[in-house]
């Protein structure tokens, strides 16, 4: 038990003075093997066994793809087709940056590259309309978490590795959730329009030439997102293979209906390798700390000490969404669900929680943490792209977390929101 406390305690006290977590991980993480009777080998096998995962390999394919699709032009195309449809409404063009940050969602499965690719030309389009910029900054931040929730989405491969659950059942679970998340900030951006708290232009309403011409212009991305679920569904290819074969189809839009170029190609390869290096690195440092865990039987204690005070499904997913909640403020999704998710498996056995129901719970409550400060990438992202503070910026996005917190709740108390289409599809378990 010392060690144990040794283990949790300087993992604690080298975050708390900056240290990166997988550097705070793998320093505790030695440590704890020095002042044990663990071999040090142990080191370099439950690190590089730690990304040995075929699943895994879909991570720099999706980052691969949404930086392709940022440096060919394609979020253009797909914040044209978005505007042509609901730039109308009350509420204007934050309707528009909503559902073009749903289509795009469909082709990349990440937040940042969501907000640091169409982010650019949503704001910059509010902002030439009037809008105000903290407001602009805000939807784009918050939309933006819609990506790694409906299919195909980074988080939730990282999700179905831990829990060793399928990730075709995951991808489908997570498509209703996510279009609930961009209705609840439709509503919401509709109501501060509505009750003049923010200026809204609204922009008029579109032909059909200009639906034509902007359907026209967005045909092929928008096959996209029909392509990859109806091969995972059909078999043809799986869930990881299907991130090759989006970057595929996005280098073909390119040579068909953009300007192609190997510059494109170059940037976005750079940018999928720095970011895959980052997450892979994390990855492999939380593998060896949460194998010391696990041999301590952590997941085991705190789920008997959980059992005893709690009594029901709903006080796990309580307990979890809480517990999520404060550790997304101080350190970012991946790191968090390495650390957490064995546990809350464990708990929810328990209780005959289904693993695809909690496993939507926990990615749309760790979309909140990448919103939230201090640590939130995508905040810091977003606010890179409008050149904002983040007190102005925390100040205008508060609302959506209650946003997207309702659609929690909402899948919690309503399991088939997330489990009636994989179950649809792939058959009941």
């Amino acid at each position: 038990m010392q060690e144990l406390f040794i283990l949790v305690g300087l993992l604690v006290a080298l975050l708390a003075i900056g240290c990166p977590v997988a550097f705070a991980m793998l320093i505790a993480s030695v440590v704890y093997l020095l002042t044990s009777s663990l071999p040090l080998l142990q080191l370099t096998q439950k690190v590089a066994a730690g990304v040995d995962s075929f699943p895994l390999l879909a991570i720099p394919m999706f980052l691969l793809a949404g930086g392709l699709m940022n440096t060919m032009g394609v979020t253009d195309r797909i914040f044209r087709f978005a505007q042509v449809l609901v730039r109308h409404v009350t509420g204007g063009l934050g309707h528009v940056n909503v559902v073009a940050s749903v289509i795009f969602a469909g082709m990349s499965g990440s937040a940042v590259a969501d907000a640091g690719g169409l982010g650019k030309v949503e704001i910059k389009a509010m902002r030439a309309a009037g809008y105000d910029n903290a407001f602009s900054a805000a939807i784009t931040g918050a939309s933006a978490v819609i990506g790694p929730v409906i299919p195909p989405s980074i988080t939730m491969v990282i999700y179905g590795f831990l829990a060793e659950e399928s990730v075709g059942r995951l991808f489908l679970a997570g498509a209703i959730p996510g279009l609930l998340m961009a209705l609840s900030m439709m509503i919401l951006i509709y109501f501060l329009a509505r009750t003049g708290v923010y200026a809204c232009p609204r922009l008029p309403r579109a032909s059909l030439c200009e639906v034509w011409l902007a359907f026209r212009g967005a045909f092929l991305p928008l096959l996209a997102p029909v392509i990859l679920l109806s091969g995972i569904i059909s078999g043809i290819f799986t869930p990881t293979e299907a991130g090759v074969v989006v970057v595929l189809y996005v280098l073909l839009i390119g040579i068909v209906q953009l300007n192609f170029s190997w510059r494109h190609i170059l940037h976005a390869a750079i940018d999928a390798v720095r970011t895959t290096c980052a997450t892979m690195w994390i990855i492999a440092c939380s593998m060896i700390y949460g194998w010391i865990i696990i041999i301590q039987k952590v997941p085991d204690q705190v789920v008997t000490l959980l059992s005893t005070n709690i009594d029901s499904p709903l006080a796990v997913f309580v307990f979890v969404i809480a517990t999520l909640l404060f550790f997304g403020m101080i350190l970012e999704a991946i790191p968090v669900m390495l650390i957490t998710v064995p546990t809350f498996i464990a708990l929810g056995a328990v209780y005959e929680i289904d693993p695809i129901h909690l496993g939507v719970v926990i990615v749309l409550t760790m979309m909140i943490g990448s919103i939230t400060p201090p640590v939130g990438l995508t905040l810091f992202t977003v606010m890179k792209v409008a050149a904002i503070s983040m007190d102005r910026l925390v100040r205008a996005i508060w609302p959506f977390y209650l946003a997207i917190f309702t659609v929690v709740v909402i899948v919690v108390l309503v399991p088939q929101f997330a489990v009636w289409l994989p179950n649809l599809v792939f058959g009941a378990r």
